[in-house]
Order: structure tokens, then sequence, then C-alpha cells
């Protein structure tokens, strides 16, 4: 008897817990505000000025199947929820050029997915745009839209030919295609050298990207840039006589390319395709990594970036990277920066005055660090969970 009761008593508890779970579950869900589209967001333009949005994007793998948006307080408050239902919004990396900052670039990263469009974002009206890529005669998606120069460039992640990425099964090599989206015109790289997801520059005629071709004896993978001639079609490779190196595009203005490569070396590359060799991050010992494609370079103006250098043993270094006459690294020793950290920059907002940066752990806790645009102070620091997941940030 006494069992039968106790198991009653159990079966009421757990029924109990369940049922306050479900609710609190339910009433969690009531509070937000549901909204169908990220180009319908106008509560953008109506939350208090003090207060900041944050852009969790649609991930699948996270099981999260749609965009939450959470209004906080300058402190971390959580004051509102947002639920944003739109299917071809995920996972997003942001690219912003310094001639234009209040326009925002937004390729999507993280699934299985290949869609022909990107968005944009207007920092000043505070809205999101979908650009379709009708002209493509098959699938090809968009790698990543990152890029210096007047017209729009984006990698596709396949060839435009194909729909395919023509796998080469002896090399494992393959192919895509890079696009000028202002000219409508595509063309498909050669097995000799595969883009790596840095930025696409626009140097005359030419456009130009960083790869890894094949592998030697040994099994490294030679690096070197791709020079495609924007007339015919064709393209050059380069690797500045350093034949064991790694090269990552940062940067281009109108008569400059400025490329990196893994050794801290600056290449700087003219028109008439000259160049000159600059020892940039002499002002640090040496580092594991003087390039970041995820989050680690920001044009600030169209002579200075904000970057970060890694190494194993002193964790990240930020500095500010000038271009104008030598290329310079000076690192800036702000406090605010922990060596057992891991930093991604997402944007400028000029409108603010404002940078945003978010900080992790690794254990999905860090903060969103709210710098100033002038001095690189810390403005707020904002502690965030599920940082790894957090994209892009407003503040009205």
């Amino acid at each position: 008897m006494k069992k039968t009761v106790i198991l009653a008593v159990l079966i009421v508890c757990i029924l109990g817990s369940v049922s306050a779970y479900l609710a609190a579950k339910s009433s969690e869900q009531k509070k937000r505000v549901v909204v169908n589209g990220v180009e319908n967001l106008a509560f953008m333009n109506e939350i208090p000025e003090d207060h900041y949005l944050l852009f969790y994007p649609s991930d699948v793998r996270a099981s999260q199947e749609f965009v939450l948006v959470k209004e906080v307080s300058e402190t971390g408050e959580i004051i509102k929820e947002y639920e944003v239902h739109d299917d071809a919004f995920r996972r997003m990396k942001v690219h912003q050029k310094p001639a234009n900052p209040n326009e925002l670039y937004i390729s999507f990263f993280g699934e299985a997915v290949i869609e022909n469009c990107y968005y944009t974002y207007d920092t000043q009206k505070r809205t999101f745009k979908k650009v379709d890529l009708a002209y493509f005669k098959y699938d090809t998606g968009v790698d990543h839209i990152m890029h210096y120069g007047p017209d729009v460039l984006l990698q596709n992640l396949v060839s435009h030919k194909t729909g395919d990425q023509n796998l080469n099964e002896e090399t494992g090599n393959f192919q895509m295609s890079i696009t000028n989206d202002t000219e409508q015109k595509s063309y498909e790289t050669e097995y000799e050298l595969i883009p790596l997801w840095s930025p696409l520059l626009e140097l005359g005629n030419k456009i130009i990207y960083a790869g890894i071709g094949e592998e030697d004896n040994q099994g490294v993978a030679k690096g070197a840039i791709g020079l495609i001639d924007r007339k015919t079609g064709q393209t050059i490779y380069m690797d500045f006589g350093q034949k064991s190196s790694q090269f990552y595009t940062v940067y281009g203005t109108e008569n400059h390319a400025y490329i990196i490569s893994n050794e801290g070396k600056m290449f700087v590359l003219n028109q008439d395709l000259t160049f000159k060799e600059y020892d940039t991050f002499k002002s640090v010992p040496a580092q594991d990594s003087y390039f970041t494609d995820s989050g680690g370079n920001l044009l600030i103006d169209q002579d200075r970036a904000l970057h970060f250098v890694y190494s194993e043993q002193n964790g990240p270094t930020l500095g500010l990277l000038t271009f104008k006459g030598e290329p310079a690294f000076s690192p800036m020793n702000k406090s605010y920066i922990q060596p057992d950290m891991n930093y991604r920059i997402l944007y400028q907002d000029t409108e603010q005055g404002e940078i945003y940066m978010v900080e992790s752990d690794g254990e999905e806790k860090g903060n969103l660090l709210v710098i100033d645009s002038k001095t690189f102070d810390l403005v707020h620091k904002i502690s965030i969970e599920y940082d790894h997941l957090l994209d892009f940030v407003v503040k009205r």
C-alpha cells in the first residue's frame, strides 16, 4: 500500500514538474514578438536608443529554425525577444567596405544550402534587403561576399558553368566560380588554385583571390594568388618568390592590392604587377597567425584596419594596421583584450560611432564588446550566452 502511495506521489510530482516546465516554455514563447521576414523588422526603429538588438540567426545544427533577436539593455538585461521567420536567412557573415560603410554585405554559412542570393543591410535606415542572383543557369550559391573595390564581387560555392565543383578524384582539387555581380559576369576558377575564404580584390582589369594549390611530396599545399583578367577570363598566378608560403588577400585600393603571407610579410601589388615586400609585423614577436578569416580584420576607413594577430604563447593581439605609405602594424595593448579569449569583429556602425566585437571563452558564454570607433576604448561589456551563435548587433 505504501509503495502504491509513494508511486502515485512521484507521478504527481513528475507531472507537475513537466506541466510547470511546459507552462514556462509556453509563457516564454508567448512573450516573443513573431515577425515574418527579415525585411519587415519595423521594431528596429522603435526600441529605446540605449538598447541593443542581438541577432542569433537560424541554425538547424543548433535546433533553431528561426532568427532569434534579443533586445537587451547596456547592462545585458533581456528586455524582449523577437522570433523572426525567414527561410532564406541563416548564420551570417557580414562584410563592410570603407568607401561606403553604411551598406553591409551579408552572406550565409553553416548549412548545406545553395541559394542564389545575398542580403544587404542599411545602417542608416536599419533595414535588410534581399538581392537575388537571377542570371545564373544553375544554383551556384554564395560562398562569401568579402570584397574591396567599386564593383560587388562574390565567391560562388560551385562552378557557374556546371552547377558542380567538378572534383578531380586524383588530386582532390575542385572548381568554383568568382562573380562580378555589378557586371553579372562569372569566372570559373582552375584546378591549379582553390580559392580561400579571404576578400576578393579589384585592381585595374584584374580580380585577385588567394588560394591553395596541389600538395607536394610532403603533403604541403602551395599557396599563391590568382589574378583573373576581366576581359579575357584568363588567370595568372603569383607567389612573390615565396615557394612555401600561404597568402591572404587583406585589402585593395584603386592602385594597390595588399596581401599577407603566413610568415608575416606584406606584399603590396601595383596595377602593372610589380610589387614591394614589407616586414609589416616587426613591432610584435613572431606569431602563429597573421590573418584570421572569421572576424579578425575590419577596415575602419580607407587607410586603416583593426587587425588581430595570434600566438599560442600570448594569445590574441589587437592592433591598428595602416596602409598609407609603408604598411605597418601597431599593437594597441588594450586591457579588455584577454589572452585566453577569442574575438570576432562584427562591423562598425558609423551612425553610432561604435564597433561591435564578440568575446568568446569557448564554452558558450562570452561578452559583446562595444568599442568607441575613434579612441578604440571599451564603451560597454555586455554578458551574453551562446556567444558563438551571435552574428549581428543593432543599436538604434
